[in-house]
């Protein structure tokens, strides 16, 4: 992709958006990533239930 073609994309994606460029590129810098610090998953066991497994198989 070169330079034109990525600056067309970008304005594409914030018309999408119904934004500005600017307001579009300041909201690529905001983006945060979910924590996930809620302990350990639980998960169902119930498929192995079906199959006559436990937990320690």
């Amino acid at each position: 992709m070169n330079k034109r073609q990525f600056l067309k994309e970008e304005k594409d994606c914030a018309s999408l958006q119904g934004i500005t460029l600017e307001e579009y590129r300041k909201s690529l810098k905001n983006v945060k990533a979910g924590s996930s610090n809620k302990g350990p998953k639980k998960y169902d066991n119930s498929i192995l239930h079906r199959f006559g497994l436990t937990e320690k198989d």
